[in-house]
C-alpha cells in the first residue's frame, strides 16, 4: 500500500471512529446545581433504579442472581453503626433469572425492568408482592413514569413511551443535541416537565424536553466522586430520584457507600 493511499486510509477511520464518539462528547448547556445534604447508601446495591414516594426510597438493585427490589427511609438513625446497620423496611428478591434495572412507580404498582429477558415485573407498592409480568420486546434499561406513562430507555438513543396495562408503545421519541443522536440512555426520572437521563459510564445526567427529544442542558456531576472512595469502574453514576418536598434530586451509583441530595438552578 502507497504512502497516500495509507494516509488516506487512517484518515477515513479516524473518521468513522469519532462519528461514534462525538454524539456523547458534545456537552449540553451546563445546568448549576448545590449539594444540600447527604445520607448512607448500602454500598451492597448494584442501583439501577431509584425513586422517592413520600418519606421512603424505592430502588431497584441489578446482576444476576442477587437482583432485589427494597424500600427504606429517607430518614437516617443518628449513630454511624445504626446507618449502616439500619435494615430495609421491606426487600424483596427477584427471581434469579432476571437481571432488575429500571424502576417507576404508577398509582400503587412499582413496575421493574429486566434488562435482557424482555420482562417487565409489576410489583405492590405498599407491600412489594409480586403482581404480574408482561412481555415486552428489546433490552430494559431505565424506567420512569410522567403520571400517564411509562418510559423506557434501551441503551440507545431512544425511548419509549409505553401503556402501564399492557406496556404496549404508544410513542418513539429520538433523543438528540445539536442534531446529533446522544445514546447510552440509562437511569429515568420525570421531573419538572422533563425527562432526565443518566449517560451509561458518565457522570452526566441530561434533561430532555419530552416533546422533541432535544437535550435542553445537562448536570455534570463528576465533583461527588471526589467525596467517594471507589476502587470498581462499575461503581458508575446511576440513580436519580425527585424529592417533592425538598424540590431537588437524589443521586448515587452502583455500589456508591453515600447518596447526595442536589438542587438544580431554574
Amino acid at each position: 500500500m502507497n504512502t497516500f493511499f495509507y494516509r488516506l486510509l487512517c484518515i477515513s477511520l479516524l473518521m468513522i471512529a469519532n462519528l461514534h464518539i462525538v454524539p456523547n462528547a458534545l456537552a449540553a448547556a451546563p445546568i448549576q446545581f448545590e449539594i444540600l445534604a447527604e445520607r448512607s447508601h448500602k454500598p451492597g446495591l448494584f442501583t439501577q433504579g431509584l425513586l422517592v414516594d413520600g418519606d421512603h426510597f424505592y430502588e431497584s438493585s441489578g446482576l444476576y442472581n442477587q437482583s432485589l427490589l427494597v424500600s427504606y427511609p429517607i430518614a437516617e438513625p443518628a449513630s454511624q453503626w445504626a446507618k449502616i446497620s439500619a435494615p430495609f423496611t421491606k426487600k424483596q428478591v427477584v427471581p434469579a433469572r432476571f437481571f432488575a434495572e429500571g424502576l417507576a412507580l404508577l398509582g400503587n404498582k412499582l413496575y421493574l425492568l429486566t434488562w435482557q429477558e424482555q420482562t417487565l415485573l409489576v410489583y405492590d407498592k405498599n407491600t412489594l408482592n409480586y403482581q404480574t409480568s408482561i412481555s415486552y420486546k428489546g433490552e430494559g434499561w431505565g424506567l420512569a413514569s410522567n403520571g400517564k406513562q411509562l418510559i423506557r430507555s434501551d441503551g440507545s438513543d431512544t425511548l419509549y413511551f409505553h401503556n402501564p396495562d399492557t406496556f404496549a408503545v404508544i410513542k418513539v421519541l429520538k433523543v438528540t443535541h445539536g442534531g446529533i443522536p446522544v445514546t447510552q440512555l440509562n437511569e429515568l426520572e420525570f421531573a419538572q416537565g422533563f425527562i432526565w437521563a443518566n449517560i451509561w459510564y458518565e457522570d452526566r445526567i441530561i434533561k430532555i424536553d419530552p416533546q422533541t427529544g432535544t437535550v435542553e442542558g445537562e448536570l455534570n456531576l463528576g465533583s461527588l466522586k471526589q467525596k467517594l472512595t471507589l476502587n470498581n469502574s462499575e461503581q458508575v453514576l446511576n440513580g436519580i430520584a425527585w424529592d417533592e418536598k425538598q424540590h431537588a434530586f437524589w443521586v448515587t451509583g452502583k455500589n456508591w457507600p453515600k447518596m447526595f441530595l442536589v438542587r438544580v438552578s431554574d
